[in-house]
């Protein structure tokens, strides 16, 4: 076998492991092993939502969170912590007629402070973290908190799903349903990857003071992990919200989170490895840090598949196929651009856009871009941490 040979076949076989592989070696290990959820009783429960200007949407926010939550009243309430708010935000947390809502208010510092500030002030057994934009399921909270009447569990995500938006909405709800089925057989196994930013929850013990750069939904399950507990998932625990507007917006979505991802990696991966955690350092090696490679490998393959194309018909097929993902992934960029429906071009756009994020964010990370701060869809941040 030549050089050339070699580099495309350990580029497939990445990809495959990486996209296909890794899903299907989960569900195999899963087998037989699917939790069972006790419910005795309910915890108190805090939830915790951070925001920076979200006054088009906090009231609908806590409107989901309490006034339509199915949950005893006397065990939940909210903290809201607005990082340096400059719109109505804060007046109209104030405004909100339910007693179990505090309003905690900070300079502009970042996400990460903010919700340390917010953690300080609550008073739940469970926290429960989630997005100022991502509105609540009716029985969300009691589905979320139902498995820690297993004292062995220690974190529990949910999943968020995404509402009107076209095109964007059918990419990302692929991908979300993807996501579950890795994280439900992660889950069986005692690990997540990664929670869900938009609904998760901890119990209030394992809670520590983030860094400022340091991204919550994805270092909580290694904390609960390295602390002994075990991590769940339910994806019928849920909320809804509004998808990127557009590929660009996704692009620098993806761009943010893999800087944070790779900046926490770098530093909790040793730990897990003294603890032994060689599971989960498996779990987020395989579900992250390999995703985050994609483009390279995607390039690698197809460089190295053109003066492969004498060597055998399977070249030509490959290449082919090759050939036909990346113009409609170009046709889809030209659509996204001149704003129309993307169809069935949604798919191979997005994915392209999210793999060159890979390399941007790695690039970032790599500068010591970790942003501590950050701000509601289509916003620019302001200014940008290490």
């Amino acid at each position: 076998m030549t050089a050339l040979a070699v580099v495309f076949w350990t580029a497939a076989a990445l990809l495959a492991y990486t996209w296909l592989g890794y899903p299907l070696l989960l569900r195999l290990l899963a087998l037989g092993r699917a939790a069972v959820t006790a419910r005795r009783g309910a915890p108190s429960v805090s939830v915790i939502v951070a925001a920076y200007n979200e006054g088009d949407c906090i009231t609908a926010k806590l409107d989901s969170t309490l006034a339509r939550q199915r949950y005893p009243r006397d065990k939940l309430e909210v903290v809201v912590v607005s990082d340096g708010s400059t719109d109505d935000t804060d007046a109209r947390v104030q405004r909100y007629p339910d007693n179990r809502v505090r309003l905690v208010r900070q300079e502009r510092t970042g996400k990460s402070p903010a919700l340390n500030r917010g953690v300080a002030e609550a008073r739940g057994e469970v926290l429960v973290f989630t997005d100022a934009n991502a509105l609540f399921a009716p029985d969300a909270i009691a589905r979320l908190t139902a498995p820690f009447a297993d004292p062995s569990v220690g974190l529990v995500s949910g999943q968020g799903l995404y509402g009107a938006g076209g095109d964007a909405r059918a990419a990302a709800s692929g991908y979300v349903r993807y996501e579950a089925s890795i994280k439900t057989g992660e889950a069986a196994l005692d690990f997540v990857a990664s929670a869900d930013g938009a609904i998760y929850a901890l119990r209030h013990a394992l809670y520590r003071d983030l860094a400022a750069s340091e991204v919550n939904d994805l270092l909580h399950p290694i904390q609960a992990c390295l602390a002994g507990y075990r991590c769940r998932f339910d994806a019928d625990a849920y909320t809804i919200e509004s998808p990127s507007t557009d590929g660009g917006q996704e692009f620098r979505r993806h761009v943010r989170i893999i800087a944070q991802g790779a900046h926490l990696l770098r530093r909790w991966l040793p730990a897990l490895a003294r603890a032994r955690r060689w599971r989960a350092i498996w779990m987020l090696l395989s579900h992250r840090a390999l995703r985050w490679v994609t483009a390279p490998c995607l390039a690698a393959a197809l460089v190295a598949n053109v003066p492969l194309l004498g060597a055998g018909p399977v070249y030509g097929v490959t290449l082919a196929v090759q050939g036909t993902f990346y113009a409609l992934a170009a046709a889809g960029f030209a659509a996204d651009r001149l704003g129309r429906r993307l169809g069935p071009l949604a798919l191979p756009y997005y994915f392209c856009t999210v793999s060159a994020a890979g390399v941007a964010g790695l690039a970032r990370a790599a500068r010591g871009g970790a942003e501590a701060v950050w701000a509601p869809a289509g916003q620019a941040l302001p200014e940008r941490a290490a």
